[in-house]
């Protein structure tokens, strides 16, 4: 999609939070914690690219929970695309941050 690795969203609280960035054709770890799923598309000539956030939630096997996405549908109705992840093991933490970015943030596909 594009070169870049990392991608900062930001929570309610203001908090930055920095996830890796995965198109959905690559291998997704099987690691525990946050993750975004997403359109991301060029804004235009040199303005660089635009996340819509699509669907954010919190997982103890990454490469699962994204086999078989909640609100598959909707995801791909809004042209799902690209793959954001946040390796966290602390549940409490996890729970945590994923209130603070779905309070901060407009994401189509959430209930």
């Amino acid at each position: 999609m594009f070169k870049q690795k990392e991608w900062l969203f930001q929570g309610e609280s203001g908090k930055e939070y920095t996830f890796g960035i995965y198109a959905k054709t690559r291998p997704i770890p099987e690691h525990s914690g946050l993750y975004i799923l997403s359109y991301t598309h060029p804004r235009g000539h040199r303005s660089g690219f635009k996340v819509n956030m699509l669907y954010a939630g919190e997982t103890e096997n990454f490469s699962k929970t994204i086999a078989a996405p909640p609100q598959a549908d909707c995801l791909w109705d809004e042209n799902w695309n690209c793959i954001y992840l946040l390796i966290n093991d602390n549940p409490d933490e996890r729970r945590n941050i994923l209130s603070d970015l779905i309070a901060g943030n407009k994401i189509s596909c959430q209930n």
